[in-house]
């Protein structure tokens, strides 16, 4: 297993050929720009890359405890005038919702982007406004709510979107801290 890191509850790893299959079910869950349903599709792109480059990757959340696959964590180039890069992240089974694994995921991968590419200094995060428990996530994982974009979700009728961020001046702080980033 090729682990990322680790935190109390849940470690990230780079996705594993394994895992496809469980992704392709969930269509956006390894990259928000091209859907992934297509199983050949999502095993081309695997063998190419591991689905992880400079501008976008994606890594597996896997239970501690269990060492279960339990969901994804992606990342991509946020716009060009922003020196940042968007995250996105997903519990696949409602059973695993509600346990911390996505807030703790986050935050791990969060600190090892910060950690490992010097030029990015913003996370953002887009959520919709209507998804309570997503931008709760998003607090206990250490991201602050900037404001909102109007009509900029999904769909025919776009809906709002809160958004987040967290900066490599917030992960610096911590890392001066007594106690370190969290995770």
């Amino acid at each position: 297993m090729n682990i990322i890191s680790i935190a109390r509850d849940v470690s990230i790893r780079k996705i594993e050929a394994g895992d496809l299959e469980k992704i392709s079910a969930y269509e956006y869950s390894v990259s928000i720009i091209e859907s992934h349903a297509d199983l050949d599709r999502l095993r081309q792109l695997h063998s190419e890359s591991s689905l992880w480059d400079e501008q976008a990757g994606a890594v597996a959340i896997v239970e501690n405890s269990t060492k279960r696959f339990v969901g994804t964590c992606q990342f991509y180039r946020a716009a060009p005038c922003i020196h940042g890069l968007e995250i996105g992240y997903i519990v696949h089974d409602k059973s695993d919702r509600g346990k911390g694994f996505a807030s703790q995921s986050l935050r791990l991968l969060s600190n090892h982007l910060f950690s490992t590419r010097s030029s990015i200094h913003r996370h953002q995060l887009m959520i919709e406004v209507w998804n309570t428990p997503s931008w709760k996530v998003a607090e206990r994982a250490g991201f602050i709510r900037d404001g909102l974009l109007r009509s900029s979700g999904f769909g025919e009728d776009p809906a709002d979107c809160f958004v987040y961020s967290r900066t490599k001046r917030d992960f610096d702080e911590e890392l001066k801290s007594s106690n370190g980033p969290s995770s």
